[in-house]
């Protein structure tokens, strides 16, 4: 594999890594984008996003582990793992096409839904956890990240912040517990049908690690309202060009 494929493999694991530890959400929805530009199918890039995002999160995991909650961590991973393996499955029956179109409509939804988010339109009142809620959340969040390659962090973070009582910190960090056990079992999955680019993972793992450490630093001393924003507006040009590269042939 070329040098500069590598290189740029371990600044798009920065990015994602970064990203994972200040928000907790949305490190794939960026990585998987940059992936394709590299010319990896599909498939390799949704594995290896999977790759990197669950070992990126699980730095993050290291950092903030006394923020988790664990109950609900178990709760969404017990029905996100079946999940991960069936959305995998429906990866092999769908063509591209749509499914590249579905991806850039759901990070179009979820930049609208961040910024509204950051300006408080999101809150829990909640005094205890929905068990059967965040079960059940599970094996939407799973299906998604094995259809499409992405962690679930973007649904988990406002999923947890609505049927439990954790703030907006401790959701972050109990997302990046349920990222290391969903994303990392459809990894697993995929590495043992396919033959991963493993120099390439290397790099981005690599990369996620020490983006995943920076950011979850940054975020003790930074104030979410305006990360979420600006999160909100890359989501929205992450979209766009994708759908530009991909449906046009690129």
């Amino acid at each position: 594999m070329e040098p500069l494929t590598l290189a740029l493999g371990a600044g798009i694991g920065t990015l994602l890594g970064l990203l994972l530890g200040l928000t907790g959400a949305g490190g794939s929805l960026i990585a998987l984008p940059l992936l394709l530009s590299l010319h990896l199918p599909l498939v390799d890039a949704v594995g290896v996003s999977l790759g990197a995002v669950s070992l990126a999160a699980l730095s993050g995991v290291a950092t903030r582990r006394h923020d988790i909650a664990w109950w609900p961590v178990l709760t969404i991973a017990a029905s996100g793992i079946p999940g991960t393996a069936l959305g995998q499955w429906l990866g092999r029956l769908l063509p591209e096409q749509p499914l590249i179109i579905a991806f850039c409509v759901l990070v179009l939804w979820l930049a609208q839904k961040l910024w509204r988010s950051a300006a408080g339109a999101m809150h829990t009142t909640r005094t205890s956890t929905h068990y059967p809620g965040l079960l059940i959340s599970g094996i939407g969040v799973g299906s998604l990240s094995g259809l499409l390659g992405v962690g679930g962090g973007f649904l988990v973070v406002p999923l947890l912040r609505w049927l439990t009582p954790l703030n907006v910190m401790a959701a972050a960090a109990t997302s990046l517990a349920i990222i290391v056990l969903v994303a990392g079992s459809g990894f697993a999955l995929y590495a043992s049908q396919h033959s991963a680019p493993w120099p390439l993972l290397a790099s981005l793992i690599g990369g996620g690690i020490v983006g995943a450490m920076a950011g979850s630093a940054l975020a003790k001393v930074i104030g979410g309202t305006q990360v979420q924003r600006v999160f909100a507006v890359l989501l929205v040009g992450v979209s766009l060009s994708t759908a530009a590269y991909k449906l046009t042939g690129g």
